[in-house]
């Protein structure tokens, strides 16, 4: 028995099924910007001079995710489709402000948390036509005066209905 068990896990890691640090299977597929499209029908903008370009999917729950540095700033964006509002990005703080957005035709939120040195800055919105959840987040350590609306405004591709 403990030789299947010692077997299995090596065959998880020879496969790329699970991580070194939890020894789960890791639910994110790498893609493409095309990738994300042909294979949930999901799109984000990028910023011109992004670098450091990495897109993901999770398949399983229809999210799509591309990770870039764009003007020194380190961002994660996301999109799923959902029909109510949501907090899709993942980054669970006591946020210290909200504030009311709009980012193209859609209902948002800004949110700012502080924790320890750092900013977390997160902006989620949601497109009522198209059923799509967008966030767009940052954690940095030096931010003054940063706008994340301004980067929401570029990631978002308002997606025709049928």
């Amino acid at each position: 028995m403990k030789r299947m068990l010692v077997f299995a896990l090596a065959l998880m890691l020879v496969l790329g099924m699970a991580t070194a640090e939890t020894g789960l299977a890791n639910p994110w597929t790498p893609t493409t910007a095309q990738g994300l499209m042909d294979t949930l029908g999901l799109q984000l903008g990028l910023p011109d001079g992004a670098t450091n370009v990495r897109w993901q999917m999770m398949e399983s729950q229809q999210m799509g995710e591309v990770q870039f540095t764009w003007q020194g700033v380190d961002y994660t964006a996301r999109v799923q489709p959902t029909d109510e509002f949501e907090d899709i990005s993942g980054m669970y703080y006591k946020w210290d402000t909200e504030t009311d957005c709009t980012v193209g035709r859609c209902k948002g939120v800004c949110r700012r948390a502080h924790e320890g040195e750092n900013t977390i800055d997160v902006c989620l919105w949601h497109d009522d036509l198209t059923g799509l959840m967008y966030s767009v987040s940052v954690v940095d350590t030096d931010l003054d005066g940063f706008d994340i609306l301004a980067a929401a405004e570029i990631l978002y591709i308002p997606m025709q209905t049928e």
